[in-house]
């Protein structure tokens, strides 16, 4: 089960994910973080259990995406278990090749 918490302030939305985020529930929070409108959009997961590929492959899409239109998604408070998870799969080196990424929609 997925629950996810929203607060919204002017230059960010925070969403607060707890739970377990696998292919059952990927969406939710991609339709949850599309809905964002703040140029910042933070993901806290200190309360996250438990995070399959899917979840992990969703979170650098939605960065992707985020970085297209000059904004910024950060994922923050990553339990141990699941940041080494994602350190194994080059997760991180994912995200900062992304924050070098040219910020202009031009070739």
């Amino acid at each position: 089960m997925l629950e996810i918490k929203v607060n919204k302030e002017k230059e960010k939305a925070t969403l607060l994910v707890a739970g377990e985020l696998d292919y059952s529930n990927v969406a939710q929070l991609q339709q949850e973080i599309a809905r964002q409108e703040a140029p910042v959009v933070e993901v806290v997961l200190k309360d996250l259990q438990f995070m399959d590929s899917s979840g992990a492959g969703m979170l650098l899409n939605q960065a992707r995406l985020l970085s297209r239109q000059n904004r910024v998604l950060k994922i923050t408070h990553i339990p141990a278990n699941i940041r080494h998870d994602l350190e194994i799969i080059g997760f991180f080196r994912v995200l900062e090749t992304l924050k070098g990424a040219p910020q202009s929609g031009g070739e």
